[in-house]
């Protein structure tokens, strides 16, 4: 049976349509896929967040799941860690400056390809997405390299590590962007200049709250991504300017203890409100279609 056949079946199981036509052997491999898939989908996704939950109210001292107890005992210990520093005096200050840099600049960009007649606009489409293509370890030495050049000593490391991270979520913004303004009819802007509007008035009342979807899953989705990222900040930060991901990257090296599973909860915890808050903010559906 091929791929296609499958989704046909797998559809019409899901759906109901046109499921009186199919055998009784294709609803059951049907069925089976779905569920197949939905168990996948549990186990990758959902089940490891649970163990690095459970791990981390377990009250004892060794990494076990599930817990022997159910204590707080870590995330106390959290407050005081050398983790606790980096979580709130680095990697949130830079997440937040990267996002807010990342969706202007991403807005900005996206408004020019959209609304002007941008030559090579292909080509200039294709240079702010790079970096989805390029793997990360390249950009990431690639910016080591040109930010650690001598006459850039005097730039902070936590501002080289914001340029790195907009590199890496400028992406985001720009497509969410970009599609947030193809969705704006233009005859609302081109109406709004006839009653006497300038253009950034047009644009600041009109464009920008209608594409309000679209800016912000971009920039949450540009926090979240500098807030985990572990790769250019391991290349970048160094000294007091070092994120959390990294300050867990080297705790681990040495040593084992539910304090991590605790610290990575935390960031969990932190992510689940942002999302929530997409949720709330714009609805999923209208996040993923900007997306």
């Amino acid at each position: 049976m091929g791929l296609m056949a499958i989704m046909s079946v797998l559809s019409a199981v899901l759906t109901g349509r046109n499921s009186r036509s199919l055998s009784a052997p294709a609803v059951v491999a049907g069925r089976a896929l779905y569920y197949g898939l939905l168990g996948l989908a549990v186990s990758t996704l959902v089940l490891p967040i649970i163990i690095v939950i459970g791990i981390s109210l377990n009250p004892t001292q060794s990494q076990a799941f599930p817990p022997s107890g159910i204590s707080l005992r870590w995330y106390q210990e959290f407050l005081v860690s050398p983790f606790f520093e980096p979580f709130f005096f680095v990697s949130l200050p830079i997440a937040i400056a990267t996002a807010t840099i990342s969706t202007v600049l991403g807005i900005l960009a996206a408004y020019v390809v959209v609304r002007r007649d941008v030559p090579f606009e292909n080509e200039v489409v294709m240079y702010f997405i790079s970096p989805l293509i390029i793997p990360p370890a390249i950009i990431a030495l690639a910016l080591m390299i040109t930010l650690n050049f001598n006459f850039l000593n005097f730039v902070p490391t936590s501002a080289k590590l914001v340029v790195g991270h907009v590199v890496i979520t400028i992406p985001y913004t720009f497509l969410t962007a970009m599609t947030a303004i193809e969705s704006v009819d233009t005859e609302l802007v081109e109406g709004a200049r006839n009653l006497g509007a300038t253009k950034f008035q047009a644009f600041r009342k009109i464009t920008l709250p209608l594409m309000k979807s679209g800016v912000i899953s971009g920039f949450l989705l540009a926090f979240i991504l500098s807030f985990t990222d572990s790769l250019v900040a391991l290349f970048l930060s160094s000294g007091s300017s070092t994120t959390l991901p990294v300050e867990i990257f080297l705790f681990l090296q040495y040593e084992s203890s539910p304090l991590v599973a605790a610290t990575a909860s935390v960031q969990i915890l932190l992510v689940l409100v942002l999302v929530v808050l997409i949720g709330r903010l714009i609805g999923f559906k209208a996040a993923a279609v900007s997306s």
